[in-house]
């Protein structure tokens, strides 16, 4: 007798039915008639949406996957079956981490200060230094003798560094590499697998990957495990966030939707033939996001589906 191994299984109907509709969507050219039954289905039952929700919530939260996009089409695909089996596992087990460990502790749980989505905040150090934390950030700091040290786990932080009188270095760690003050004030933000360095007043040392670089006021760059990228001019627009605004000039929609997902508490799926590149420009109120998402089918040719709070589809509405 052969054995059964379908993972969905296990699964509680409308949880195997969304496993089935996430693999779907992430593995198949989709189409008119595809989406068409997507959305039928989330419409035909509340608990559907919600566990396809869940799903996508839990599933990037583990750090599996990235968030599902069109432009899927990498250039290292998945396995399905082990997809299959990652997502059930997932499904299975990763409530219980995201509900016990993302919502009541954050990611971070040990951090010695946090955010959450959509909030800011700032603290004052032992030294007199100063933080601004922007959204769903998590810090620690060593202070002892001969360094200030702050980690950076999570997010993006401005440091504005006070004089020492113990001559102690001011370092923050983040993505493998570090960041040290040499002036007053500096910002860095974990971003795509490495971190983005700022000097908004004097200059900063960064080492990364074997490298070391001084970067000049006004200037910025980005770092990994590849090295230390050439510095680019600063954007004024690059730390907005600290007033309360979000600002993208002719950024690609995916890159801009991403960002806005880390100021709520939900996922944004972009459905749609290039959709993710479509060039545009917005100012956002950090306070407003989920609103300003809403806003986008008046100055794009997309639909705006909120399924849940936990998930809004944005579908082209025609070939861009």
């Amino acid at each position: 007798m052969v054995e059964n191994t379908d993972p969905l299984k296990a699964l509680p109907p409308e949880n195997a039915e969304a496993t089935r509709w996430f693999l779907r969507l992430n593995d198949e050219e989709v189409d008119e008639n595809t989406l068409d039954a997507f959305d039928r289905w989330c419409c035909a039952d509340e608990r559907n949406a919600s566990a396809f929700a869940r799903l996508q919530a839990i599933w990037t939260a583990t750090g599996a996957m990235p968030g599902l996009r069109e432009d899927r089409l990498r250039e290292r695909r998945l396995d399905r079956r082990g997809l299959l089996r990652g997502v059930s596992a997932a499904v299975v087990t990763g409530g219980v981490l995201f509900a016990g460990s993302r919502l009541a502790f954050g990611p971070h749980p040990f951090a010695d200060a946090r955010t959450g989505h959509g909030e800011r905040r700032n603290i004052t150090l032992a030294d007199g230094s100063t933080i601004e934390m922007s959204t769903a950030t998590a810090l620690s700091f060593e202070f002892d003798k001969s360094r200030r040290l702050v980690r950076l786990l999570d997010g993006e932080a401005c440091f504005s560094i006070a004089t020492d009188p113990q001559k102690r270095p001011f370092t923050v760690e983040a993505a493998d590499g570090r960041t040290t003050a040499l002036g007053t004030v500096f910002s860095v933000a974990c971003r795509d697998r490495g971190a983005t360095v700022s000097a908004v007043q004097h200059a900063v040392k960064v080492a990364a990957a074997g490298e070391t670089r001084t970067l000049e006021e006004g200037m910025s760059l980005h770092y990994d495990d590849r090295g230390i990228g050439v510095p680019a001019t600063l954007q004024s627009t690059a730390l907005a966030w600290r007033s309360g605004r979000l600002v993208f000039l002719s950024g690609p929609l995916g890159e801009v939707i991403a960002e806005l997902d880390r100021w709520r508490a939900g996922k944004t799926i972009l459905i749609g033939k290039d959709l993710a590149h479509r060039s545009v420009t917005l100012m956002v109120d950090t306070d407003d996001v989920t609103s300003e998402l809403a806003r986008l089918a008046h100055v794009l040719p997309v639909e705006v589906t909120e399924i849940t709070p936990l998930l809004t589809i944005i579908r082209s509405t025609r070939e861009i």
